[in-house]
């Protein structure tokens, strides 16, 4: 049977492991990420306004409250977002903001 496998150029632990399970084939990019074309406003208008977000500073620092309900409008409206659309693209990039938050206030130290 080992003359079998070798003649295939196969390893034949590698195939036993492959079938059980344990060892999954590797990512071949797992740094990109596709978008459905349906949240692609959201990212857009998320990216946009970026250096709109409104900043709260205090004794202990500055925080990233979030983005400018305004500025976000006003994003929708230069990007010809449609009426219609606007409910789901503010929910998509409320999503977007709550994680970002988390990041943007991260400490350094």
């Amino acid at each position: 049977m080992r003359a079998q496998w070798a003649r295939l150029g196969a390893d034949p632990v590698a195939a036993r492991a492959a079938a059980d399970g344990g060892a999954e084939p590797a990512d071949p990019e797992p740094d990109r990420y596709e978008l459905p074309p349906a949240l692609w406003p959201a990212w857009e208008c998320f990216v946009s306004t970026w250096n709109q977000w409104r900043i709260v500073a205090g004794l202990g620092g500055i925080w990233y409250e979030g983005i400018d309900h305004a500025s976000l409008l006003a994003t929708m409206n230069l990007l010809g977002v449609k009426k219609a659309k606007r409910r789901a693209v503010f929910g998509h990039v409320r999503v977007l903001e709550n994680e970002a938050r988390a990041l943007r206030n991260q400490q350094d130290g």
